[in-house]
């Protein structure tokens, strides 16, 4: 190739540049502005009302809008005062929900003061909701032990921390399988935590629990989640055991599930329980909660 024909390929070049160079770049500039773009409008559209509630505007305009019209007429005039107006109505709800389904030589309600013991992985880990639609924002809602201790009972410290020990937390609701009871084996508990149960004697408080709700199906081919598994069993055994050795006085069964539950150990009283609390799905309770009223008396 000579010179001259060296310099037109270079002047060739130089003239494609111009005219096409530009729409390269724009092409790769474009093309992931428009892949944002797309995202973004799908995004929006589809939170557009939360997006709007976030910001304090609307994505909404009336057409012909009336402004003497009332729209919509605020029944509270403060968020805390709509909040606590919910909070009322979760505790009505379980205060008039709740079901007492035995009670042996009146042991409820227990009185106020009492030193009690709370027994089974999901007294540290109560079921609040179901899942899907029903969840619920737990995020303010009180443990078994803060409501107890609101209404004036002693709890036994040592055995709460034990379940929320780490080498433990594979028993808790959050570490297992979905629709699974994972209920702590007794021969994980130690001498020491069993031992302090006979200074919180007054009641053993055993909560038992199973999540439920929109989007799962329950257990029933290798074993039946509606019944009590055999870590239960044992656990309630054990605890009649202690009965009748004299370490505990009560023994109170809370069945804190939207699920139904065989309750053929109710029926039989096979581990000699003296009373049997069905709670349901306690929502967002604080530490006024329904569960501790039920237990000392109120509305019973």
């Amino acid at each position: 190739m000579n010179k001259e024909q060296k310099k037109n390929k270079k002047e060739y070049r130089r003239a494609r540049w111009k005219s096409h160079g530009i729409w390269k770049v724009l092409t790769w500039i474009s093309a992931p502005l428009a892949v944002i773009f797309l995202i973004g409008t799908v995004i929006v559209s589809t939170f557009d009302n939360t997006i709007a509630l976030v910001t304090g505007g609307t994505f909404w305009k009336l057409k012909n809008e009336d402004p003497d019209a009332v729209y919509y007429e605020p029944e509270y005039t403060s968020e805390e005062e709509r909040l606590e107006a919910g909070y009322q109505v979760v505790y009505q709800v379980e205060a008039e929900g709740a079901a007492l389904l035995m009670n042996e030589n009146d042991a409820l309600p227990l009185k106020k003061g009492d030193a009690v013991s709370t027994f089974s992985t999901s007294s540290v880990s109560l079921i609040y909701g179901g899942s899907g639609s029903g969840n619920v924002d737990t995020d303010q809602a009180s443990t078994l032990k803060e409501a107890l201790e609101h209404s004036g009972f002693s709890v036994n410290e040592k055995l709460w921390d034990f379940y929320l020990e780490e080498e433990n937390a594979i028993y808790l609701r959050d570490q297992a399988e979905d629709y699974c009871v994972n209920e702590m084996p007794w021969n994980v508990y130690t001498k020491d935590v069993l031992d302090s149960v006979a200074s919180y004697g007054g009641a053993a408080i055993v909560t038992l629990s199973r999540a439920g709700g929109e989007g799962g199906d329950l257990e029933f081919q290798e074993y039946n989640y509606l019944a009590l598994d055999e870590n239960e069993k044992e656990m309630l055994s054990r605890l009649k055991e202690m009965k009748d050795s004299g370490a505990i006085k009560k023994l109170i069964v809370l069945i804190n599930t939207s699920n139904p539950l065989q309750l053929d150990f109710l029926k039989d009283n096979i581990y000699d329980i003296d009373a049997a609390l069905w709670i349901g799905g306690l929502g967002d309770a604080r530490s006024d909660s329904q569960i501790s009223d039920r237990l000392s008396g109120s509305g019973l």
